[in-house]
């Protein structure tokens, strides 16, 4: 339904009266899945993760240096600009989280509250790191690796599940995970995705100046080799950000490696041609793209507000502000922030992606018309977005994780019943003083509820 209030899924705010230790462990206390599983996957998804950001942040403070010495200041001026102002604005919330754990840390570690789990451990890393590890700007690494290492202590530990310190290791992964994710999520579309323009630009403009003489200075292959880092940083961070979230909701099922995988190449694609369209709107109209990108937010925002219209509770303002985001990344990528289908909203932006891509394309006014290879191009980028929505489309029919429970696969709702039941004693069967009329109530309930929740699945197999 139209302007119908959803959910955010973006951000996990906790409802109802604040406590001494209110935070996110809190609240996943209520959220964590009955069963946890942590797989070697999950443990690559942090190093990756980790690997990916420090070369796209170094790869573009390269590109940046090599511009400087060959004189070319206002594109190196351009790129550090981008580079360095984003990462210090992601570093400061970085410096802002860590020291709310530390005092978090503080108040938990107090003398009075014997006992707890936190007394039996060590700051998980210095003060004076801390500072350091942000003023070199890595903060964000500081929470995947956290989360790795949370992560690694799940998996070695023997121990059963329902173990209170296994639980506390899981939380304190998905915990450190979430921070790290939307730390991520934000840098990508901060950092990466303007640095994608402004260098593209430039790459296109010097790569059509050395056309004719066939040579190309060493520096442009730098410059694509950070331009398919910065894609492949903004492809993943919507990745693992779906993948955090789906982690810590018992209702929902985590995604599996291949899944990941499809929905890296179908962002992928789709993400390269828009950003090459983008740079083609950049060479005709220089100055003027800017209005254009203007309109296309206005747009953007119109059926945001139609059709992912957010409810949080007691936070009006971080509605607002929340959908003001969501219409800023769909510049680059659609993004599904709110609870519900998906088929409609990533129909509607991926249409208004397509119009504009074939009106640039179609038109070719100059001097777009004399670009190098404009043919080749002219067929590619439609061909690359095509190919990613076929992937996008392929992906919510045969393997979107929601399609596993419709498919009678285990979920991890499904596994935590047949715990429940192993855990049941053999001779607690209904006896001749239970009420079998009751029973057999509870049973027929059981099924309708069921039913009714496979009928759900099977209407929206695009439930994201």
């Amino acid at each position: 339904m139209y302007l119908k209030k959803h959910e955010s899924k973006l951000l996990l705010i906790p409802k109802g009266a604040e406590q001494e230790d209110a935070g996110i462990i809190a609240v996943l206390t209520d959220r964590i899945p009955s069963v946890l599983i942590v797989r070697w996957f999950d443990l690559f998804c942090f190093g990756f993760a980790m690997c990916s950001y420090v070369l796209d942040f170094f790869s573009d403070i390269g590109i940046a240096i090599f511009h400087f010495w060959a004189g070319r200041h206002l594109s190196g001026a351009l790129v550090l600009s981008f580079a360095l102002l984003p990462s210090v604005i992601i570093n400061i919330i970085s410096m802002v989280w860590m020291l709310d754990d530390e005092m978090h840390w503080k108040r938990r570690a107090h003398p009075r509250r014997t006992g707890t789990f936190e007394l039996n451990q060590k700051r998980f890393i210095s003060l004076g790191k801390m500072i350091t590890l942000c003023i070199f700007q890595m903060g964000p690494l500081f929470w995947y690796y956290k989360a790795l290492y949370y992560g690694w202590m799940f998996t070695k530990s023997q121990k059963d599940n329902t173990d209170r310190e296994k639980r506390r290791f899981f939380m304190k992964m998905v915990e450190a995970e979430r921070d790290a994710t939307l730390l991520r999520f934000f840098e990508a579309f901060l950092e990466s995705a303007p640095q994608l323009i402004i260098q593209g630009s430039i790459a296109a403009n010097y790569f059509q100046s050395y056309y004719a003489s066939g040579t190309y200075p060493y520096w442009l292959y730098f410059q694509a080799a950070s331009l398919t880092l910065s894609i492949i940083s903004i492809s993943w961070s919507v990745v693992v950000q779906n993948r955090s979230l789906r982690m810590t909701r018992d209702d929902k099922v985590n995604i599996w490696p291949h899944e990941a995988v499809l929905q890296f190449c179908w962002r992928f694609l789709t993400i390269l041609a828009r950003i090459i369209t983008l740079v083609a709107f950049v060479l005709v109209y220089e100055i003027y793209t800017i209005p254009l990108i203007f309109g296309h937010l206005l747009v953007t925002l119109i059926h945001v507000i139609f059709l992912q219209a957010l409810h949080i509770e007691a936070c009006t303002h971080i509605e607002k502000l929340l959908l003001v985001i969501n219409a800023m990344i769909h510049i680059f990528t659609p993004f599904n922030m709110a609870e519900g289908k998906t088929r409609y909203r990533y129909l509607v932006a991926y249409g208004v992606e397509f119009l504009e891509m074939m009106t640039i394309f179609i038109i070719l006014p100059p001097p777009l018309n004399m670009f190098p290879m404009i043919d080749k191009v002219r067929v590619g980028v439609p061909v690359s977005f095509a190919i990613g929505i076929l992937i996008m489309m392929m992906y919510y029919k045969f393997f979107h994780p929601n399609r596993r429970q419709l498919l009678g696969a285990a979920s991890q709702v499904d596994v935590s019943r047949d715990v429940e039941k192993v855990a049941t004693p053999l001779n607690s069967s209904p006896t001749s003083e239970e009420n079998p009329e009751e029973l057999n109530g509870n049973v027929v309930e059981d099924k309708i509820t069921d039913k009714k929740v496979f009928e759900s699945l099977l209407e929206d197999e695009c439930h994201n």
